[in-house]
C-alpha cells in the first residue's frame, strides 16, 4: 500500500492491496509526486507504473514485463520533472525510460556495464530544477548525471568508505538548492554534495 501523511507525520490516508488489478500492488518499490499532486508508484512485481490522484484514486497505469520500449523488468524507482515527464529506473533492463505524464514512451538510455551511461544495478533516481537526471547505481557504487534526453554529463563515486566513495548507494534526491543527497547503504550514512560546475 501507499500511506500519505502531512509534513509532521500525521496520517491522512492510504490505498492499495496485494494483487495485479488497478490500484493493487506487488511489492511497490518507488514513489514520486508531480506538481499537480498526482502520485506515481513503481509496482515492482507487476512490472508497471501506476498513477493516482492525491487522494489515491486510480488514474492510469502502463508497462508490462519485457524488454521493448515501454516494458519493464523489475522497475525500482521513479521521478517526475517540472514539465511532468516521468523517469523510471528499469533495473532489470539496465536502463532509464522516459515517458510523458500519461505513460506515452519518449526515450530510454543505458546498457549493462561500468562505463559512462552504463549500469549494473541502477536503483534510485531524482530530477533537479534544470531537469538533469541523477541515477544511483548500487553495484557500480556511483552516481551518474544526465540531461533530460539521456545525454551523459558526469559521474562520481567509487567503492569504499571515504569522501565521494560509496558502498551500495541505493537512492538519491535533490533539494531546491541543487544539493545532492545519497543513501550510502552499506556505509550506514547519508552523503550530501553541493551543486558545483563539476556536478
Amino acid at each position: 500500500r501507499i500511506q500519505k501523511f502531512d509534513s509532521n507525520g500525521t496520517f491522512i490516508t492510504n490505498w492499495g492491496s496485494e494483487g495485479s488489478g488497478d490500484g493493487q500492488f506487488k511489492e511497490p518499490n518507488g514513489v514520486s509526486v508531480d506538481s499537480s499532486g498526482n502520485v506515481y508508484v513503481v509496482d515492482w512485481g507487476n512490472h508497471r507504473i501506476q498513477k493516482f490522484d492525491s487522494n489515491g484514486t486510480f488514474l492510469t497505469s502502463w508497462g508490462s514485463k519485457g524488454t521493448d520500449d515501454g516494458e519493464f523488468l523489475f522497475p525500482r524507482d521513479v521521478s517526475v520533472d517540472s514539465e511532468g515527464n516521468v523517469y523510471v529506473v528499469d533495473s532489470g533492463n539496465k536502463r532509464i525510460q522516459k515517458f510523458d505524464s500519461n505513460g506515452t514512451f519518449i526515450t530510454n538510455w543505458g546498457s549493462e556495464g561500468s562505463g559512462d551511461g552504463q549500469f549494473i544495478f541502477p536503483r534510485g533516481i531524482s530530477v533537479d530544477f534544470s531537469r538533469n537526471v541523477y541515477v544511483s547505481d548500487v553495484n557500480n557504487h556511483n552516481i551518474q548525471k544526465f540531461d533530460s534526453n539521456g545525454t551523459f554529463i558526469t559521474n562520481w563515486g567509487s567503492y569504499g568508505s571515504g569522501d565521494e566513495q560509496f558502498s551500495a548507494p541505493i537512492d538519491v534526491s535533490i533539494d531546491s538548492e541543487g544539493n545532492v543527497y545519497v543513501v550510502d547503504t552499506d556505509n550506514h550514512r547519508i552523503m550530501v554534495f553541493a551543486l558545483t560546475n563539476d556536478l
